[in-house]
């Protein structure tokens, strides 16, 4: 009854996903599981599960139905991979299966081509921090950054990426007026995916400004995270457990700071305003930093690593449970 509840036109999908054989059925969502498990039993094959999100922890999913489907399906996936180890820790916690692998959502190294290092690049007279999302709008931290800019005096920019929320205008413009800030707080328009990191060469620091109030945000680590390690820029980021993680392994790359604290945020990066050095070397630790680990190239070794390559398709098929 959860399954059929959950998932739309569950018969059907089922059915496509049963229809070609294959050696792995992967589920990307938990809606997915079910499908896949059936089409993997089906073929006699190995079930896998990419789980993005903690939907049952997002506030956009029925809990009880996703966990029901979790603590069914996850201990009979073969593999199971997470984009953090936060995110691991919460799954082996609730369902004691064996530990997920990590495959940080990070990008290839492709989409940085182009691009000087960092200690190549001439030095600007303005910082120019850089926030970018899909939308531009309320609860991402901007808030609090253009208060921050506006305790540091000259010297720094705002730049936004990203469509801007409906009625979000009227907020930008007033929180500019009310810290002085209206000259320099810049929107940019989206730019297609594949040419967003090349656009990042302008910048001189990266803002991860994710809320720590929803557990399953402040567990994953924010693709925009790797894209400004890979463009090499500096990154000023909140202290949320998914961020910590990653700039735990990188730490000359940029500063953590708690969520909603603009003078915190301010502080960290007054050092840079007054030590350009300084800056410059976090910029170059960022740009190593992914070229060593935290990109595409990295880790889809990891997840190739899991296939056995040298097995034959099973091409037999077993009983269907859903017809």
């Amino acid at each position: 009854m959860a399954e059929y509840g959950y998932v739309a036109a569950l018969p059907e999908l089922v059915a496509l996903a049963s229809r070609e054989p294959a050696d792995w059925f992967i589920a990307h969502t938990q809606a997915a599981l079910p499908v896949a498990a059936v089409a993997a039993e089906r073929w006699s094959a190995r079930l896998g599960f990419d789980c993005e999100d903690l939907l049952a922890e997002l506030g956009t999913d029925p809990p009880e139905i996703v966990r029901l489907i979790e603590k069914t399906y996850l201990p009979r996936c073969d593999y199971i991979s997470v984009p953090s180890q936060c995110i691991a820790d919460r799954l082996v916690e609730q369902y004691n299966i064996p530990r997920p692998l990590v495959l940080y959502n990070a990008f290839p190294l492709r989409l940085a081509e182009g691009l000087l290092p960092p200690n190549r690049r001439q030095a600007r007279p303005v910082i120019r921090l850089h926030w970018v999302g899909q939308t531009i709008g309320p609860g991402r931290g901007i808030e609090e950054a253009i208060e921050a800019i506006g305790m540091l005096g000259d010297g720094v920019e705002l730049h936004l990426r990203g469509k801007l929320a409906q009625g979000y205008d009227s907020t930008i413009h007033a929180l500019c007026r009310k810290y002085g800030v209206a000259s320099k707080v810049i929107l940019h328009p989206p730019v297609d995916h594949d040419d967003l990191i090349r656009t990042m060469g302008e910048f001189d620091v990266g803002l991860a400004l994710e809320r720590p109030e929803n557990p399953n945000c402040s567990r994953t680590v924010s693709n925009k995270l790797f894209a400004y390690l890979l463009a090499g820029l500096a990154v000023a980021a909140t202290n949320t457990p998914g961020q910590r993680e990653v700039l735990e392994q990188a730490p000359s790359a940029g500063f953590l700071y708690p969520a909603g604290d603009a003078a915190a945020l301010a502080e960290g990066l007054r050092r840079w305003i007054k030590d350009r050095d300084a800056l410059r070397a976090a910029q170059q630790s960022a740009w190593e930093a992914a070229r060593d680990r935290f990109c595409w190239d990295r880790e889809k070794e990891k997840f190739l690593r899991i296939f056995d390559l040298s097995s034959s398709p099973t091409t037999q098929p077993v009983s269907l449970k859903r017809q």
